[in-house]
């Protein structure tokens, strides 16, 4: 009777063990379930991807298929179980042959964890191979959206005050089925700008036309502007085109007689060293600039780099013999060491209508400073 009651206590015993491994699940995590391959050219072939992913659960991990929403996608996986808080790898080729255009696929993963399937997504955009040769041959290395743009920098150079300058970007619509109505979200009235065509066909090249009026910015020196691309009136990622310009006085049309009457401008220095200045702490200096010549000198613009104040001077007109200050704020809250700043000073003086004054600086950090 004893060894009976052992035998069914080790039987239920067995039997409970047996049920509870039953019911213990692996668990799988992905470190990434999406993949944007970007921008991909047909005539490259095919691509591919290694999703990688965790046993979390208590028991071994067997994917018992993964398989691709088309055919163009193939699937390769580890076979073998995978241990628990082991890694497996799910590779995941792309065949872009006559698939142009923007394409998500998904592939499927089936495993004996719960839950037991997983969803995998792939995309991006095929440049077709008829335009691949083109695309690059243009130097088309941008994607914004469905657009692909030759640059997202516009520089106009050197513009005289007064006069306007024109530039253009080359772009193409790499989407096989969608026209395109490319516009920008605003556009500063110193800036016109024309789409050729108005609305892009699928596969089909266009430009943007800029046009650049000086008067209308009414700035000095190098001027930047950004704008932001929109397709159908909706913005896209990575939309930001930028445009610059170095807006010049124009001197060109001065005679003999207008340049020897015309401003002169005279520093007492246009280098200023502090010397050893405590960390966080703030010190000035004034520039003297004294008008030397025989008409008002005009102060354009003063432009401070970083890390330091330049104070608009009281006066902008300064008649001839007279002076002004340009007062320059140094703090040195997170600077160490040896530091160096430039302040640009913009005037009408055609001999110099642009100026660099200098401030030096060696700021010491708090334990050097201290006795």
């Amino acid at each position: 009777m004893k060894i009976t009651r052992i035998l069914l206590a080790l039987f239920f015993s067995g039997s409970t063990l047996f049920m509870h491994a039953q019911f213990l699940k692996p668990t799988i995590s992905f470190a990434a379930a999406d993949y944007d391959f970007g921008t991909i050219r047909e005539a490259d072939g095919p691509v591919s991807y290694e999703f990688e992913y965790t046993n979390t659960g208590k028991v071994p991990l067997i994917l018992q298929n993964v398989r691709a929403s088309c055919g163009c996608t193939t699937p390769e996986w580890t076979k073998e179980p995978v241990v628990p808080g082991r890694q497996g790898r799910i590779k995941v080729n792309f065949d872009p042959k006559n698939r142009p255009g923007p394409f998500v696929k998904t592939i499927t993963v089936t495993s004996n964890a719960e839950p037991a399937n997983h969803t995998l997504t792939i995309k991006g955009t095929v440049i077709p191979a008829q335009k691949s040769k083109l695309v690059s041959s243009l130097g088309y290395q941008y994607t914004v959206g469905d657009l692909m743009l030759q640059t997202v920098h516009v520089s106009f150079g050197d513009i005289l005050m007064g006069r306007n300058d024109t530039a253009v970007i080359n772009l193409v619509n790499i989407s096989s089925e969608k026209t395109i109505r490319p516009g920008f979200l605003s556009i500063p009235d110193h800036i016109s700008v024309t789409f050729v065509p108005e609305s892009i066909p699928p596969q089909e090249m266009g430009k943007i036309i800029f046009a650049f009026s000086s008067t209308q910015r009414n700035d000095w020196d190098y001027v930047i502007d950004r704008l932001f691309l929109m397709e159908n009136g909706e913005l896209v990622p990575n939309n930001t085109i930028s445009l610059t310009a170095n807006i010049k006085e124009d001197f060109s049309a001065m005679t003999a007689g207008e340049f020897a009457r015309s401003p002169v401008v005279l520093l007492d220095t246009n280098t200023y060293d502090f010397g050893s200045v405590a960390v966080n702490t703030g010190v000035e200096h004034d520039f003297v600039l004294t008008n030397n010549g025989k008409s008002d000198l005009y102060i354009r613009k003063v432009i401070a780099s970083c890390g330091c104040t330049a104070v608009q001077p009281s006066k902008t007109v300064i008649p001839p013999g007279d002076s002004t200050v340009i007062k320059v704020l140094y703090n040195t809250q997170g600077r160490n060491g040896a530091d160096k700043k430039a302040i640009t000073v913009i005037t009408n003086d055609p001999r110099r209508p642009k100026i660099i004054l200098w401030i030096k600086a060696y700021v010491e950090s708090q334990l050097s400073a201290t006795p």
